[in-house]
């Protein structure tokens, strides 16, 4: 029998959790410590933290927030959001991500995929695919 699993996805910009459609019209919805609090508590199965600023403005990866957050949580964090290299992914590793999501840069260079997984082993690299 095929397990459901329960892993909710929280788009941060800004250092705050947003909702909105198609990354379009978002609404401040909470604080990412908080929201990865409430559903680790809530028995989900995995968490996916995607820095959906990262990816628009370029600034550094939120390597305190995800560090802060992995250590208050007991599921796995996965991590996405602007991750362009390997020294990306090993930072995000080292600060607490589980995994690590990769989307427009596994289009762009989909070696890093293969790099990626060679590196730090293929149990801990996603694709994120927006359709």
């Amino acid at each position: 029998m095929i397990k459901k699993r329960i892993i909710p996805c929280l788009d941060v910009k800004d250092g705050r959790v947003v909702k909105g459609i198609q990354f379009k019209g978002l609404t401040d919805i909470g604080s990412p410590l908080e929201l990865a609090q409430y559903y680790n508590e809530a028995g989900a199965d995995e968490l996916v933290f995607l820095d959906i600023s990262k990816t628009e403005k370029g600034h550094d990866l939120m390597l305190e927030v995800i560090e802060t957050i992995s250590k208050q949580l007991f599921i796995p964090l996965t991590v996405g959001g602007g991750i362009q290299t390997l020294d990306d992914i090993s930072q995000l590793l080292n600060h607490g991500a589980d995994k690590v999501s990769l989307n427009s840069s596994a289009l762009q260079n989909p070696n890093l995929i293969k790099e990626a997984s060679q590196k730090f082993g293929s149990q801990c690299i996603c694709i994120a695919i927006d359709s």
